[in-house]
């Protein structure tokens, strides 16, 4: 009996010695058959197929039957091959990571871009950083174009010393989460969650320079990942932020965990993201239809009030024929504030008649307010977030997108055209959010008194509200309210997104396997909106203002916002018994921004029956108020008017007498 149990552990070392020496070949046929210190340059132009062939993939020697075309099967790495790694620094130079990826779906990838990225750790190190993949070339033999991918890690000096500094030289740990790969400028994260261990040298980059390539490579899987499903939201104060035209922003997007990873790790503690921050140049939005068709023409376009002249006999108006004005005072957007000094934007406006913070030449964005009940508001009107960034789910395509796809020029983050933005960050955030991290917002309470109220213009300030929200926040019963309003405001969330998050939540909550939903609030931005005063061009040779420009309406507005281009999460932090547990997530990049909003104090465009009211009231209590006086007020009046002429006369009377007395 012991003889043959002897006989039987025999056997079962036997066949995991085997298993180890066949996981062992897993990539390293690929490295060791390139990585030699004569076919350094070589390696980037080699041919994925021809890197393939006679390698070992998965235990097994590469045979392209294994695989064929298939539309059900995603993407996939098939190999992460560590190229030249030298224990010692002198020989570091060479050193590179390179990705093999199978292609079964056939797709035509984006190759021209730093879009495509791989999630990936290394060494001890537990979290995870996104590095862009340079493309080297596919796959293109008959039956085979398009398969396979080869793509380089494309490391910054800096990267690549942290990566060769936090690998243990006896084996060297690479950690894949996912991948991202671009499509038609559309990004989607595919799960990899794969380790990869080297050990071992290729030949000449050993401690001992005649040795030969030990190199060797273990594949094996990673335990815990997480698919999430973002979704945005933001929350803004009703109020000022101090300044007359701008507003806080809280920046959060909200996703859920499966409680059994709350339960083993704990409590989500802190969120790895990435993003790229971009201020959109001033968004116009009108509710006058016909300023809105003009408009439109020239978006695109430079357009230069400076340079437009209209000569008396001119009326042709071939060049845009309004100026839009924006006052710095976003209750009063009317003339004499706009040209005396005030504006803060203007478009097609001669620069001697304003004194403009901004001047827009190019005009990027044209919206016009929905119409409610026959009419269109733009002081009530909100810009939903989708029409800028749009909405896969709703088939909604974004302004960024159609606007690029007709106008095009220099682009930002490879995708969109350039004169959508005012200011783009240099590089993109990542950054690490912990859950006692806060946000804080400034409200100023602002009112109007009925005498501001009927002249138009002016606000006070009768008190500042602070918010002081924390970045992480799990959600639960108890944070809906009795109403939806107390709800939103005691989440920070805005009511339009209320019915979505309150949807998201009570499905994912009652699931067979429960999940817990959590905000997270990653940014706090300010949001700029003024009145615009509209104008028709006139003759700008004019010397009074008034004939130079005509009041068309105040119904519209400029508007800029804070914009997240390719939103991500990286991985999360889950602390328990003080003990934090990074997990990478997969998630596809998505862009973020938020709803516009109204206009806080607007002129109002019609006749106001209050004012009326109030004008002949204060007309007949001054009448009343003078009556007494009015006789004596009137001669006086008269006398004042006569006054020149009996001078006159008597300047002709002198003169007469004179001419007699010769």
């Amino acid at each position: 009996m012991q003889k043959a149990r002897k006989q039987l552990y025999i056997k079962l070392i036997v066949l995991l010695l085997l298993a180890l020496v066949i996981l062992s070949l897993i990539c390293s046929n690929i490295s060791t058959a390139f990585a030699s210190t004569d076919n350094v340059m070589q390696f980037d132009s080699t041919n994925v197929l021809d890197d393939l062939k006679g390698g070992t993939i998965g235990g097994k020697s590469f045979d392209l039957a294994d695989y064929p075309y298939d539309e059900k099967v995603k993407p996939q790495i098939i190999g992460l091959v560590e190229y030249c790694y030298s224990y010692y620094e002198s020989r570091q130079s060479n050193y590179g990571l390179y990705v093999y990826i199978y292609n079964p779906q056939g797709r035509d990838f984006d190759t021209n871009t730093d879009r495509n990225k791989i999630s990936l750790s290394y060494g001890d190190n537990a979290s995870y950083n996104k590095y862009a993949l340079k493309y080297l070339n596919c796959s293109i033999a008959k039956g085979t174009e398009g398969l396979f991918y080869k793509f380089k890690v494309n490391l910054s000096e800096f990267e690549r010393a942290l990566i060769l500094n936090g690998v243990k030289q006896a084996e060297r740990v690479y950690k894949i989460a996912g991948l991202e790969l671009s499509l038609k400028n559309e990004v989607t994260d595919y799960a990899v969650a794969q380790t990869y261990k080297y050990s071992g040298y290729s030949k000449g980059y050993a401690p001992f320079e005649g040795a030969e390539s030990t190199l060797s490579c273990v594949v094996d899987g990673i335990d815990k990942y997480l698919q999430l499903n973002v979704h945005s939201t933001y929350w803004r104060p009703s109020g000022t932020n101090g300044d007359s035209y701008s507003r806080d922003t809280l920046h959060s997007v909200y996703f859920s965990v499966p409680n059994y990873l709350i339960e083993e790790y704990g409590e989500m503690t802190a969120v790895h993201a990435t993003w790229l921050n971009a201020l959109t140049s001033p968004v116009f939005v009108t509710g006058n239809e016909t300023v809105y068709n003009e408009i439109n023409k020239y978006l695109g376009k430079y357009v230069d009030g400076g340079k437009f002249q209209l000569s008396s006999s001119d009326n042709s108006n071939t060049d845009l024929k309004y100026a839009l004005i924006a006052s710095k005072l976003i209750e009063s957007a009317t003339w004499n504030n706009a040209s005396y000094g005030s504006s803060y934007i203007s478009y097609n406006a001669n620069r001697k008649y304003t004194s403009s913070d901004i001047d827009i030449y190019t005009l990027a964005y044209c919206f016009l307010a929905d119409s409610v009940s026959g009419e269109r508001n733009a002081d009530n009107y909100v810009l939903p977030a989708e029409m800028l960034v749009g909405d896969k789910e709703k088939n909604i395509r974004g302004w960024f997108e159609t606007y690029t796809e007709k106008y095009g020029g220099e682009l930002v983050n490879n995708r969109f055209s350039k004169d959508l933005f005012a200011e783009v960050a240099d590089s993109f955030t990542d950054i690490t959010i912990r859950k006692d991290d806060t946000f804080t917002l400034t409200d100023e309470v602002i009112s109007q008194s009925l005498w501001q109220k009927f002249i138009g213009g002016g606000y006070n300030v009768t008190g500042q509200n602070q918010y002081n929200v924390s970045a992480i926040k799990r959600v639960d019963n108890t944070d809906f309210k009795a109403t939806k309003t107390q709800t939103c405001d005691g989440l920070y969330i805005n009511e339009s997104d209320y019915d979505e998050f309150k949807k998201f939540y009570d499905n994912v909550t009652s699931k067979d396997k429960p999940e817990t939903v959590y905000l997270f609030r990653y940014y706090q931005s300010s949001y700029t909106h003024n009145e615009v005063a509209t104008y028709t061009r006139g003759k700008d040779d004019a010397l009074i203002k008034s004939f130079a420009y005509n009041f068309v309406d105040t119904n519209a507005y400029f508007m800029q916002m804070w914009v997240q281009l390719d939103f991500d999460i990286i991985d999360v932090t889950f602390t328990k018994d003080n003990v934090d547990t990074v997990i990478p997530v997969v998630m596809s990049p998505v862009d973020l921004a938020t709803d516009g909003d109204t206009t806080l104090f607007p002129n109002n465009d019609k006749d106001n029956w209050l004012k009326i009211v109030i004008a002949v009231v204060s007309f007949i209590l001054l009448c009343v108020i003078f009556a007494p006086i009015l006789p004596y007020l009137i001669q006086f009046i008269i006398g004042l008017i006569a006054l020149p002429f009996k001078l006159l006369g008597a300047v002709f009377k002198g003169i007469s007498k004179a001419v007699r007395r010769k």
